[in-house]
């Protein structure tokens, strides 16, 4: 019997934090830290899960949510099923070294995962882009996490050594490469957060409010003298969007022509922004952003939906374990968490590979 496996990357986001849902541009890259499915075709569901140590299984006729891991196999199913396609099911284990919970987008990397190899055993002729667009609509409307499209699509199109520049509102995008000389070091602060029904889902709801208000698609086509007249929290959490779309074209600007100190102040300053005026940082994420710039760092700021998870900081290739072993001693010092640091690399996208 023939054996798949499917490598689906975790992401960072460098730049163009809570923008995708409204339209705007963001910087985000595919990581080398992985999800991997080994399976092949079976006539139901089976799945084995290395993390949580157990096996779960479903028929094709009985997708309901049963709130475990299992959903998002499910989801994909379903929005296949509601598209038309017909896959029939899978057998295999799922393992890997991206962690879960950490920022690194391990639902959309085990999402991609699921939908590349479905893709390939049952040949549903689905493009990177398709199944980017499949992923986030299960994710939305079966998860019911209202995410934008950032994190499937560079799941799905990362490029290795290169960053992606993306219109949300378009889905044009271009690859901007990573300078060979510096690092992206990821440090989880242990802080958990919970997304579905959240702040997050909130934010959301204020921004396509004050989109409608404004009778405007897209953030991207909005100034600060557009939200006159609009509550003063509306004009302080929209702001921060308008600048932070302003920020992703700088910081395009600046990685294309090998600008890491301009850069790296763009994240610091998008950090600060988004502390003061969008309420998603928490004081764990504030410290490592600080301690991290007083440690060598060009720049860092808080990467993911924020209220916990994850910070990014930009440091030089030959300081990257230095910095973040001191990090580490520091931030275990002032918080109770238990913290961990990763050094990414810019990754290729979802890869199915057989035999």
């Amino acid at each position: 019997m023939e054996m798949y496996t499917t490598v689906s990357p975790g992401r960072v986001n460098l730049i163009g934090e809570h923008t995708d849902y409204s339209f705007g541009y963001v910087m985000p890259m595919a990581v080398n830290l992985y999800t991997q499915i080994e399976g092949d075709a079976f006539e139901h569901v089976e799945l084995y899960s290395k993390h949580f140590e157990e096996t779960k299984s479903f028929k094709l006729d009985q997708i309901k949510k049963e709130d475990s891991w299992i959903d998002y196999v499910k989801a994909i199913y379903w929005v296949l099923i509601r598209e038309g396609l017909t896959p029939k099911g899978i057998k295999g284990r799922i393992g890997g070294n991206l962690p879960i919970g950490s920022g690194l987008s391990s639902s959309a990397s085990f999402e991609l995962a699921v939908i590349s190899l479905l893709n390939e055993i049952y040949k549903l002729g689905l493009s990177p882009k398709d199944m980017a667009l499949l992923a986030q609509r299960a994710e939305n409307e079966f998860i019911g996490v209202p995410c934008g499209i950032m994190d499937q699509f560079i799941i799905a199109l990362g490029k290795e050594d290169h960053a992606m520049f993306l219109d949300t509102e378009t889905l044009e995008y271009e690859y901007v490469p990573i300078p060979k000389d510096i690092q992206i070091l990821v440090f989880h602060t242990g802080v958990r957060r919970m997304l579905t029904g959240s702040a997050y889902a909130d934010r959301r709801k204020m921004v396509v409010e004050v989109l409608r208000r404004i009778s405007k698609k897209s953030s991207k086509h909005v100034e600060e003298k557009d939200l006159k007249g609009l509550p003063g929290i509306y004009k302080r959490r929209f702001g921060y969007i308008i600048r932070e779309n302003k920020r992703v074209l700088n910081a395009r600007d600046a990685l294309k022509s090998g600008d890491v100190e301009t850069f790296g102040k763009i994240l610091t300053e998008a950090h600060l922004d988004i502390a003061r005026n969008y309420g998603v940082s928490c004081g764990e994420l504030d410290y490592i952003v600080r301690k991290a710039v007083e440690f060598g760092a060009y720049g860092a700021r808080l990467t993911g939906a924020g209220f916990g998870g994850a910070a990014i900081a930009v440091v030089d290739r030959e300081k990257g374990k230095e910095i973040g072993d001191r990090l580490l001693l520091e931030y275990s010092r002032a918080f109770r968490w238990k913290a961990k640091y990763f050094l990414v690399e810019a990754s290729q996208g979802v890869e199915v590979f057989r035999g």
